[in-house]
């Protein structure tokens, strides 16, 4: 009986610990060195967006705005349906600025989660380090400090489907858009593998 157990346990630990792997896919080779994330590129565009944020338990709608300031810089602001703000950020890879958060994100674990969540959604240019491909996508693979970035492209529209956030063994953040066209996401859902938190942003459109 203990050792049926051991070799139970040991074979949950060897399926468990298996490197995270793009369902149904094969390696291909590719020219491609680097991925433009085009959805938040223009710097003439106001992007604005309905939002939902669902962290801990905690539930915050209003309006969510991006703007790109400069080559690299973003800013962010998310503010109530009133104008009320909630929080403004400006980031690019390698600063983040708080310029104001309500006490209820202000905590460090919460804080850290938005700068990568917004970091990776509103960063531009990706160094492709392998590709893949399956019957739906072509999928450029980044490396991002200790996480790996998976961009899903539709290989019938060429549109940016999905964005994953995984670590060797496991998906972390998942990021999916719905666009109409190849520059423009109407629908951004950001969801949270192993913290209980989900983003939706809906376009509002003028």
């Amino acid at each position: 009986m203990i050792r049926l157990l051991l070799i139970s346990a040991l074979l949950f630990q060897l399926v468990s610990c298996k490197p995270y792997q793009v369902q149904n896919s094969v390696v291909k080779q590719t020219s491609i060195k680097e991925f433009k994330n085009p959805y938040f590129d223009n710097p003439e565009i106001d992007y604005v967006y309905k939002a939902q944020i669902e962290v801990y338990g905690n539930k915050l709608g209003g309006i969510f705005v991006a703007k790109k300031i400069s080559d690299s810089v973003h800013r962010v602001v998310f503010t109530t349906e009133f104008g009320n703000k909630l929080m403004d950020f400006e980031l690019s890879d390698n600063e983040f600025k708080v310029n104001y958060i309500i006490e209820q994100l202000d905590k460090k674990i919460i804080l850290n989660t938005l700068k990568e969540d917004f970091r990776l959604l509103l960063k531009v240019h990706h160094q492709i380090n392998q590709s893949f491909e399956n019957d739906l996508f072509n999928v450029y693979k980044s490396n991002n400090d200790k996480r790996f970035i998976y961009f899903f492209i539709n290989r019938n529209d060429n549109k940016l489907i999905k964005l994953i956030s995984a670590s060797k063994y496991k998906e972390k953040v998942v990021f999916e858009f719905e666009s109409k066209n190849t520059t423009f996401a109407e629908m951004i859902r950001i969801n949270h593998k192993n913290i209980k938190l989900k983003i939706e942003l809906n376009q509002i459109i003028n």
